[in-house]
């Protein structure tokens, strides 16, 4: 028998598994952070990848957009915007004539605080800064090869120079966060965000997933349409430390970003599993936040087989429209409901649609102290007080023979099978 402790919040649950049954334990790679980070950064600024660097970029340009990540992502802005700064000084654009623009995308509003705290004091008293509202100050690129109508904010559509910041982990449906998500859907209209989103109905957007997956090449089709020079995206590890700067080509930077991305956060596994015991660690505050570990499940499980998914989730289930998305019997209704029911939030759509597809696949249990019974089961869900007791239940019906696959960060960590 061998005893895993899974992370619970701030605790552990223990949970043994018979040896013979035991698939494999999804642990990430321990890479450590850079000594400076700053140098670091500096460094990749100043030599970056397939692109002139920012001072010859702005030769000649009157004004420049840098485009910035808001609350939700761990991106270290404070750090990244500054030298990004003084190289388009460098280049003759002055600090008047620079705007930072906080690519919120569907998200809400930032308050003056959390701004201060996301750009640093030193940015915040230095240059302008606004924050994207997906309804208004808009501009119309045109169409997207698969007719995507695709507006986006006015003053980066107009500014001469555009530079954006961004970190590269693995993403549900877009492959890889970073890169071109910066304009699509981070300057994006609400409008847009939906029609991008909605190719998961495709089945070709998927975590990890960049060659052929129509989310992520036309967020990249957008960044060329808006005529985005230069990237600098960090890879992060688990514990939120810089592991690598990269600066340059939105596309090619970004690559060269995956590949370290994939180091850290890609485990190989042998086969699928019958039962995936996953902990959403450290995205657990609530549902919405927890849900990202059910992309790391769905392409590594059999058919028939049981996902035991453990998060406190002390904040509730976390987005308005999850119980109404959830509660649609296939995930063909789901996209139906979303195409109807514009008023609703797109994003908690797309991703009740990749879950509802597990659930075509699997039972999921939850154990959570932050739901309800009663919202587990409108979710279409299993309430559970003890992931080992519906283990301990469900290997009788599995049998000798079953393969049980554990991740304690599944929120994070991207299976990849050989």
């Amino acid at each position: 028998m061998k005893t895993i402790l899974l992370p619970y919040g701030k605790e552990k649950i223990p949970i043994t598994i018979p040896q013979k049954n035991l698939l494999k334990i999804c642990l990430l790679k321990e890479i450590p952070g850079v000594k400076d980070n700053i140098k670091t950064i500096k460094e990749a600024i100043k030599n970056p990848i397939g692109s002139p660097t920012i001072p010859k970029i702005a030769q000649g340009k009157c004004n420049a957009v840098v485009i910035c990540t808001d609350t939700t992502r761990p991106t270290l802005d404070k750090l990244l915007i500054p030298p990004i700064l003084d190289e388009l000084n460098k280049g003759k654009i002055l600090d008047e004539n620079i705007k930072v623009i906080i690519a919120l995308g569907q998200h809400k509003k930032m308050t003056e605080e959390e701004v201060k705290e996301k750009v640093g004091e030193e940015v915040f008293n230095r240059v302008k800064i606004n924050q994207h509202n997906p309804d208004n100050n808009l501009f119309y690129l045109g169409k997207s090869e698969r007719g995507n109508e695709l507006w986006v904010n006015k003053d980066v559509a107009h500014a001469d120079v555009k530079i954006s910041t961004g970190n590269i982990v693995p993403h549900r449906y877009a492959g890889y966060g970073g890169g071109a998500k910066s304009i699509l859907p981070g300057i994006s209209s609400r409008e847009t965000i939906g029609y991008n989103h909605l190719y998961v109905e495709t089945g070709e957007a998927a975590l990890g997933k960049i060659q052929g997956n129509p989310v992520r090449e036309e967020m990249e089709e957008a960044a060329k349409m808006i005529g985005l020079d230069l990237i600098v995206n960090t890879v992060m590890n688990d514990k939120n430390e810089i592991v690598k700067v990269v600066a340059g080509n939105p596309v090619k930077a970004h690559r060269i970003g995956v590949e370290i991305c994939k180091e850290i956060y890609g485990v190989k596994i042998p086969e699928k599993a019958d039962i995936v015991i996953a902990s959403s660690y450290p995205m657990d505050i609530n549902f919405y936040q927890a849900s990202k570990g059910f992309a790391a499940v769905g392409h590594i499980i059999r058919d028939n087989s049981t996902i035991i998914m453990v998060s406190p989730c002390h904040e509730g289930v976390g987005g308005n429209d999850f119980l109404d998305y959830l509660k649609e019997k296939t995930p063909e209704d789901i996209i139906k409901s979303i195409k109807i029911h514009k008023e609703r939030n797109v994003i908690e759509g797309v991703i009740s649609y990749l879950i509802a597809k597990c659930k075509e696949k699997a039972k999921i249990y939850l154990v959570s102290e932050g739901i309800s019974n009663k919202e587990v089961k409108k979710m279409g869900m299993f309430p559970a007080k003890s992931a080992q007791f519906v283990l301990d239940n469900i290997l009788l019906r599995y049998g000798d023979h079953a393969k049980i696959l554990v991740l304690p960060t599944a929120s994070i960590t991207f299976p990849i099978l050989e």
